[in-house]
């Protein structure tokens, strides 16, 4: 069983921050509130307006950050030897860590409860014209969400019958039942420039 939801940037929840805005695009179980820290995972966009910040402590959860405008340079634990993200690129990192950034951006940011589910993160660039294909599985106890947020330019998604258009800044999200199933996701480019998308899965542990 599969269900394919498109969500738009009215239904997405806006807060401010001392360094910008973030941009809630999903979070589950749905209502849940990050500022209880009780969620299961979530989805965000924010804008960086400050040259340096220090991220919050997520003692409880795996990041995965990447900006989508922007340069990103992060440093964990005092390390003198930053990770340098060029736009697009991920990084995945344990939210407890002492996480300090530099650069003025748009990112991308993953949010997973450990001992609850995991995630992966990775950008996909589907060319004027072509089309690609995502594969979604789910473990035997456990069922997947895959989460496409639409950077730029538009596309289409064809899952188990289903079929849904995204322009940009809108998102996707795509349940896989438990059972060890696997969904292959079509993404089709129909227009005159490259579409940029960052997609994710995240995988229950039961």
């Amino acid at each position: 069983m599969t269900k394919l939801e498109k969500i738009v940037p009215q239904d997405f929840v806006v807060s401010e921050w001392s360094g910008g805005k973030t941009t809630q695009i999903i979070i589950e179980p749905p209502g849940a509130l990050y500022a209880d820290r009780d969620f299961h995972f979530r989805l965000s966009s924010a804008t960086v307006e400050l040259e340096e910040s220090d991220f919050t402590s997520l003692p409880d959860y795996d990041r995965i950050i990447a900006p989508v405008e922007g340069e990103l340079s992060l440093t964990y634990n005092g390390s003198e030897t930053p990770v340098i993200l060029r736009g697009l690129e991920c990084a995945a990192f344990d939210g407890a860590w002492e996480t300090r950034s530099r650069g003025r951006v748009v990112d991308y940011n993953l949010m997973t409860r450990k001992g609850v589910c995991r995630g992966n993160a990775f950008a996909l660039i589907v060319g004027a014209g072509q089309t690609a294909e995502i594969r979604c599985e789910s473990g035997e106890q456990g069922r997947s969400i895959l989460l496409c947020w639409c950077v730029q330019g538009s596309v289409e998604l064809s899952a188990g019958g289903e079929t849904t258009a995204l322009s940009s800044r809108d998102a996707a999200r795509l349940e896989v039942a438990p059972g060890g199933a696997a969904v292959n996701v079509k993404v089709q480019n129909q227009g005159d420039s490259p579409v940029r998308l960052m997609v994710a899965q995240v995988s229950f542990l039961s």
